[in-house]
C-alpha cells in the first residue's frame, strides 16, 4: 500500500468533507474505501457513507434487491440481546433479522427478529418474477433442530419476505444423518426446451462426504420458480471430494457467454489445500485459512472444470465470493479475506474487477478495502455488494469489535473509472 502523502491525505479531506450533511449526521460514518497496490484503479481513497445496524452480535448480512424496488438485508442472531445479556441457561436459538430499504439503502427499517425462521448464514435471492429463495445452514445444537445433526434448508416467499415456507436439504437422497449443503446463490439461465422462458438452478450437495460426495451432488432445477424442484441432474465435477461439498459456502455466476463460473471452498485440512510454491499457514484454527477454487461450466452445470487448469483463486483465507456484473461491463468479486491479510489491513471485505467477464482476475494488485476493522481471528467480512440505480455500490459485512461483539453495516460508494485496457 502506497504511503499516504500530505497531498492525498488533503484529497481525503475533501471527499469526506464534501458529502451532504445529512451523510455525516446520526449514526453514519465516513472512513473511506482504500484501494491497495492500485494499477489501473485511482490511488485516491473512495468516499463511503457507512450505516451501522442492529446490535451486537448480529452477524453476517446479505443484501438483495425485491421487484418492488426495496432493499432487503438479512441476517442471524442467537437472542434479542447481546450473548453476555442473556440469562443463564438460555437455550441457543439462530434466527432471521431483516431491514428494509425504500430508498435504496439512505435509510433503514427498525431491526425486525424473526422467531419463525431458524439457521444462519441467509443469503437472498430475487428471481425474475419476485420470488424469493433464502438458503441457510441449521447447526445441531440450535435448540430449534430436532434432527441432531447439521444440515441445510431454504425458505422461499412470495410476498416480499413477509411470510415464508420451509424446505429441508434432505435426509431423502442422502446418507444417514448427512450434513447437507447448498449454493448461497440460485441462478437463473434460458430454458434449453422452452423459448424465451428461463429454468431455476440450485446447486446442492453434503459436506464431509468422503468418497461418497461426488455422488452426492445435484443441481436441481425448477420451471415454476422454486414451487417444485426436478432433482435429477447430478453434475460430472471430475471426481471433486473435499470436507466442504462442491456447492457449499459459494455462489455461481453466468457470464454473457454462457459459461458458469463456481467458486469452490478448499478446506485446509482437505487433499487440495495446499498452493504451489507457497508456505503453509501456521497460525490459523479451525477453517480460517480454507481458500478457494474457481470451475467452469460450458454446458449449463452439466459438466465442471477447474478454471485454467489448476482453478487458483485467491490465496490462503480469502473465501465468500460474491459476483456481480455492473452496469459498465466490469465484473466485480467481493469477498472475504477471513485470515493471512496480503494487502496491509485487517480482516474484512474486500473487492477485485475483471475486466474480461471472469476470465482473468488479479487479487494483488487494485484491491479494493470495502471494510478492514475487524478486531482478533474471525468475525469480519461475509456479505455482499448491489449496484443502486445511479449507478453507485452498496455492500454490507459484518466485523468484531474489541470486546468480542460482532457488529453490521452498509456502506455506500462509488467505484472509479479504470484506466488503461
Amino acid at each position: 500500500m502506497r504511503n499516504h502523502t500530505l497531498a492525498t491525505i488533503l484529497v481525503l479531506a475533501v471527499l469526506v468533507c464534501g458529502l451532504p450533511a445529512a451523510l455525516q449526521a446520526g449514526n453514519k460514518k465516513t472512513t473511506p474505501i482504500l484501494v491497495a497496490n492500485p494499477q489501473r484503479l485511482p490511488a485516491e481513497p473512495i468516499a463511503a457513507e457507512r450505516t451501522p445496524l442492529g446490535i451486537p452480535n448480529d452477524y453476517k448480512p446479505w443484501l438483495a434487491k425485491l421487484k418492488n424496488g426495496q432493499l432487503l438485508l438479512v441476517a442471524f442472531s442467537f437472542g434479542g440481546k447481546p450473548s453476555n445479556e442473556l440469562p443463564a441457561g438460555t437455550p441457543y436459538l439462530e434466527r432471521a433479522i431483516f431491514w428494509r430499504s425504500d430508498d435504496e439503502g439512505r435509510s433503514w427499517s427498525p431491526r425486525e427478529e424473526r422467531m419463525d425462521l431458524h439457521g444462519r448464514e441467509f443469503s437472498l435471492n430475487c428471481l425474475t418474477d419476485g420470488t424469493l429463495i433464502m438458503p441457510c445452514h441449521f447447526l445441531a445444537n440450535d435448540a430449534a433442530n430436532k434432527a441432531g445433526h447439521t444440515y441445510s434448508k431454504y425458505f422461499r416467499s412470495t410476498d416480499h419476505g413477509k411470510t415464508w415456507t420451509e424446505h429441508r436439504i434432505g435426509p431423502e437422497g442422502f446418507p444417514q444423518r448427512a450434513q447437507t449443503a447448498t449454493d448461497w446463490t440460485v441462478l437463473q439461465i434460458p430454458d434449453p426446451t422452452r423459448d424465451g422462458e428461463l429454468l431455476t438452478l440450485f446447486g446442492v450437495s453434503m459436506q464431509h462426504g468422503g468418497k461418497t460426495a461426488p455422488q452426492h451432488v445435484a443441481l436441481w432445477q425448477s420451471r415454476d420458480s422454486g414451487a417444485t424442484w426436478d432433482k435429477s441432474l447430478t453434475p460430472d465435477t471430475a471426481g471433486w471430494t473435499d470436507v466442504d461439498g462442491f456447492f457449499s459456502q459459494s455462489t455461481t455466476y453466468r457470464a454473457t457467454d454462457g459459461r458458469l463460473l463456481h467458486p469452490v471452498r478448499v478446506d485446509r485440512t482437505g487433499p487440495h489445500w495446499r498452493l504451489p510454491a507457497a508456505k503453509e499457514l501456521k497460525t490459523e484454527a479451525g477453517d480460517q485459512g480454507d481458500r478457494m477454487l474457481l470451475w467452469n461450466s460450458d454446458d449449463n452445470g452439466a459438466t465442471w472444470r477447474k478454471q485454467d487448469g489448476d482453478g487458483v483463486f485467491g490465496t490462503y483465507g480469502e473465501m465468500y465470493p460474491r459476483f456481480l456484473k455492473l452496469a459498465d461491463g466490469r465484473l466485480l468479486l467481493t469477498f472475504t479475506v477471513r485470515s493471512n491479510s496480503t494487502d496491509g489491513h485487517p480482516l474484512g471485505l474486500r473487492a477485485i474487477i475483471s475486466y474480461d467477464d471472469g476470465r482473468r482476475w488479479d487479487f494483488r494488485r487494485d484491491r479494493i478495502v470495502i471494510d478492514a476493522q475487524n478486531h482478533g481471528p474471525s468475525g469480519g467480512g461475509f456479505g455482499n455488494t448491489l449496484q443502486r440505480s445511479d449507478g453507485s455500490l452498496i455492500s454490507c459485512y459484518s466485523y468484531r469489535t474489541s470486546d468480542g461483539k460482532t457488529q453490521i453495516e452498509t456502506v455506500r460508494w462509488k467505484l472509479p473509472a479504470s484506466s488503461g485496457s
